[in-house]
């Protein structure tokens, strides 16, 4: 008498799943195209998975990297590269961190002074670790210049008394920056009998010299006084357009025209000429002293109309459009899988009521569809995902349906049910096995409408306001009048089309491997 099979230990079926597995990807190697989509597939996943090793900036939230609108950088070195301007920060610690922008062999700072009567003055330069500009009021915090003055003689004024930090560097290029911003941080402590003026400049090796920032002089203790000047503001424009006599577009060309030695600076005066006794010091605390320098090109892609980091918005977009293309692939597969298989199984009236609902789904239009759910719902990410994946198992259900009223008459099925075998038991062992070619190419397939569905959505303004995108790059492209630059559209609209093509690709591939009347014999 034959002894009884002995029933398929888990070790062992995971062995034989494992082996079918690498015979499977020994013929799907065999296959350029699946190959090549997985090439496209890995390289995207490394640019989102290393966004943030890829690039410094945050691709929403930092603002005006550089100029707005700027070129790549790499334009530099084809023709006409000589019109090209790169940023320039001349300040390497405008918070002033550590003592060694002001007290070091190369400081940030030379400190000088000038007065009418020097011996009637005493005027100190020093460091303050803890006397910066607080964070909780927008300062950078941490440590702060200080110059203190003091009467020599307390019954004697001292005159006008002038105290500067200069900033020396050079501009090696030949084109003018497209936007330069000055900023300086003033806090004055015991100045009640004295007057003190601030003033934020910059001069050239020509001798012209600009004054930033020149307030009213201040007479007594005071809370921090901040200056921010940019040339994009109005007020700066008209400032040049009367220093210079006309009207001027580009402000910055003006005060920057291109190479040369600069002096940047913050000019404290002491008019000491109160009569009153005076014995104590006053001290003028300095703190966020910056300029920069905004080229007209900026790192691999420019920049956009916020002056945000093109590649940022690339290399951090390819986050979204995997995910959105996965996650909103897999769930219409599971949900019309599990439709396609009730229905097509069951039969009767479950097969017409589960039909008739997808049928009337059908007929619904996508596009509007999905702009009224997302203006319901809000444009969140998986906002995104869920709709999408809602609105698109109809089409695979019914042909999941189609697969299982064929299965269902094969002889292995009514072997199954002879022998005592559920229903449930039919599906999962002997139906789904068998359709499960379907998934693999579905869901290959179903990523690339996910993904063009994204970023149509977001084209067309409906973006997660958090989350950068390829489909909200060109939006933005769209509404600032960057189709003239191309390296704005381009990149974007080329990484949305090799991602869907992969996802097809590979979709192909799995139908030819998997499907026994396209698979290749060899």
């Amino acid at each position: 008498m034959a002894k009884p099979t002995a029933k398929p230990t888990y070790q062992s079926r995971l062995a034989f799943t494992a082996k079918r597995f690498l015979k499977f990807l020994k013929v799907f190697r065999r296959s350029r195209r699946g190959m090549f989509g997985i090439a496209i597939i890995v390289l995207f996943t490394f640019i989102a998975a290393g966004a943030p090793l890829l690039t410094p900036n945050d691709p929403t939230s930092d603002l005006f990297v550089s100029s707005d609108k700027a070129q790549p950088a790499w334009f530099k070195y084809l023709p006409g590269g000589e019109n090209i301007a790169e940023d320039v920060r001349p300040v390497k610690d405008p918070g002033f961190k550590s003592s060694d922008s002001l007290f070091s062999n190369t400081p940030d700072w030379n400190y000088t002074t000038q007065a009418t009567h020097s011996s009637l003055s005493n005027l100190t330069l020093q460091y303050s670790p803890d006397g910066g500009r607080p964070g909780t009021i927008g300062g950078s915090g941490g440590g702060a210049a200080e110059i203190v003055f003091k009467r020599t003689d307390p019954r004697r004024p001292a005159g006008t008394v002038y105290a500067d930090l200069i900033n020396d560097f050079d501009y090696s290029y030949i084109a003018a920056p497209k936007r330069f911003t000055a900023n300086a941080s003033v806090q004055v402590i015991g100045g009640e009998y004295v007057n003190i003026v601030t003033r934020l400049f910059m001069t050239n090796s020509s001798g012209f010299k600009f004054y930033f920032w020149s307030p009213p002089a201040i007479t007594s203790t005071t809370d921090w006084i901040t200056s921010t000047s940019d040339s994009y503001d109005a007020l700066m424009g008209a400032r040049i357009a009367t220093l210079v006599g006309r009207f001027v577009d580009e402000p910055a060309k003006i005060i920057f025209p291109g190479k040369d030695h600069y002096q940047f600076g913050l000019e404290e005066i002491f008019q000491d000429n109160s009569p009153a006794t005076v014995d104590k010091s006053i001290t003028v605390s300095i703190d966020d002293l910056n300029l920069r320098l905004y080229g007209n090109a900026y790192g691999l892609l420019g920049t956009d109309q916020q002056g945000r980091d093109l590649w940022a918005q690339l290399a951090y977009g390819a986050r979204i459009s995997l995910t959105v293309g996965l996650i909103s692939a897999i769930l219409p597969v599971v949900i019309g899988l599990f439709v396609g298989l009730i229905a097509g199984y069951l039969g009767r009236a479950v097969d017409e009521v589960l039909m008739r609902f997808t049928d009337a789904l059908l007929v619904l239009p996508g596009l509007p569809l999905l702009l009224v759910l997302i203006a319901v719902m809000g444009a969140s990410m998986w906002n995104l995902i869920l709709v999408i994946g809602l609105l698109g198992w109809m089409g695979f259900a019914r042909m999941v349906r189609a697969q299982t009223l064929s299965l269902r008459e094969r002889p292995f099925v009514e072997a199954a049910k002879a022998v005592g075998a559920g229903k449930w038991h039919v599906i999962s062992r002997h139906i789904l096995p068998n359709v499960m070619n379907l998934v693999y190419v579905s869901l290959a397939l179903s990523a690339p409408s996910a993904i063009l569905s994204e970023a149509a959505l977001s084209w067309l303004g409906l973006f997660d306001p958090t989350q950068p995108s390829w489909g909200r790059t060109l939006y933005d492209a769209q509404q600032y009048n960057g189709g003239q630059y191309w390296w704005w559209v381009v990149p974007p609209g080329v990484a949305i089309a090799l991602i869907s093509l992969s996802f097809i690709l590979i979709g192909y591939a799995l139908d030819e491997v998997l499907n026994p009347r396209l698979r290749q014999r060899r």
